[in-house]
């Protein structure tokens, strides 16, 4: 029996998390301070970071291509830009969850800047760095 717990355990964390991503997107973030931790943390902020820190390699020509194709032509006038989310994201100061939600689109979705064409780079990468701010 405990073959089969472990597996729908793990299914209904990934469920309460999608959910709690979900609202916390829309502003309810002190509905779900368990994920405001996780993705706050320090592990998750270094993993991100680690990361955007394989982007700038790729568009450096430092690390070869990984398995997804970056839209390097098109992101290289932007490296400053992946450069400061990344030190954000290494900083002291904490971040928001809202942020760390974009982070993480920005990293895995295949509609983000970094793999699709859009035209719009520039404000998506600004829009990011502007969310990881804490507002008081």
């Amino acid at each position: 029996m405990a073959a089969i717990a472990h597996p729908r355990a793990w299914l209904e964390r990934r469920r309460a998390r999608t959910e709690a991503d979900h609202w916390i997107g829309h502003g309810f973030e002190s509905r779900y301070p368990w994920r405001v931790s996780e993705l706050t943390s320090a592990r998750e902020r270094k993993l991100c970071a680690s990361s955007l820190h394989g982007v700038l390699g790729e568009l450096g020509g430092s690390m070869l291509p990984g398995a997804a194709p970056l839209r390097t032509r098109s992101l290289r006038p932007h490296a400053a830009l992946l450069e400061a989310i990344e030190a954000r994201l290494r900083a002291d100061a904490p971040v928001a969850a809202l942020g760390m939600l974009a982070v993480n689109a920005l990293l895995t979705s295949p509609g983000s800047c970094l793999f699709s064409d859009v035209d719009e780079v520039e404000s998506e990468l600004r829009a990011v760095l502007t969310k990881l701010e804490v507002l008081d």
